[in-house]
């Protein structure tokens, strides 16, 4: 089982390497606007990727927010859309929704609806789901989500075998931080990213115009710092290459 944790705090640099030289691959951050305290920004992110560490994104606001239905899952939807975007996070990582209380059986058809609304909001980003036995269990029978992240809290000792990560500890300090502790199996199945794979997924891509748009801001940007090779072609107003021979 591969080691990771989730925290409320932002990260340093030096916060992250110690996370991975205690043995963590992950770090769970918060995928909401820079307004809120716990928010993850493009600069912590580069950070904690940079250090050796791969990230699991989630969107929460308040514990019970998906109680709101489709409207509520709409409007979290297109934000988490906007966010995931304004970090250039890669189309293969899966942005969280939260529920994050015990939830009955009498909420699930609203978080569905939640959710579902969600996810016919965030484009090329697929969806998993953040909460307890019960909410994965009826989420995956009814394939809601792409993924699905385990609490220890509400499950009542129960084990989903639907998870894909599972949250197995709250409150721990490690590395000086405040941590959950969680367990996964398979981190790209879990949507877990990083930004250091996009210098391996170019090699397959000869110009610039081949790759998907959302990767040309950060393929741009590491040609300019020489983590990849380019062709030397003109820069454009925003400083990124035009085109490029990313072949070898």
């Amino acid at each position: 089982m591969i080691k990771g944790i989730d925290t409320a705090a932002r990260l340093t640099a030096s916060q992250a390497r110690a996370l991975k030289a205690a043995g963590y691959e992950f770090a769970g951050r918060y995928l909401v606007p820079e307004n809120y305290g716990k928010a993850l920004t493009r600069a912590e992110a580069e950070a904690i990727t940079g250090a050796g560490l791969r990230l699991l994104t989630v969107w929460e606001t308040t514990a019970e927010r998906a109680k709101g239905g489709a409207a509520a899952g709409a409007a979290d939807g297109a934000q988490a859309l906007q966010c995931a975007r304004a970090l250039d996070m890669p189309d293969r990582g899966i942005i969280y929704f939260a529920v994050d209380f015990g939830a009955q059986a009498g909420d699930m058809t609203a978080i569905e609806a939640y959710l579902r609304a969600a996810r016919a909001q965030t484009a090329e980003y697929e969806i998993g789901v953040y909460g307890p036995y019960n909410v994965i269990e009826y989420m995956a029978e009814r394939q809601v989500c792409k993924a699905y992240w385990q609490c220890v809290g509400w499950s009542c000792g129960k084990h989903s075998a639907h998870r894909h990560i599972y949250q197995a500890e709250w409150g721990k300090l490690v590395a000086g931080v405040q941590v959950d502790i969680n367990g996964c199996a398979d981190l790209d199945a879990a949507g877990i990213w990083d930004y250091r794979k996009e210098a391996e997924d170019v090699e397959r891509y000869n110009t610039m115009a081949e790759l998907p748009k959302w990767a040309q801001p950060t393929v741009g940007k590491l040609i300019a710092r020489n983590a990849i090779r380019g062709s030397g072609a003109p820069l454009d107003a925003d400083g990124n290459p035009t085109d490029m021979d990313l072949s070898h």
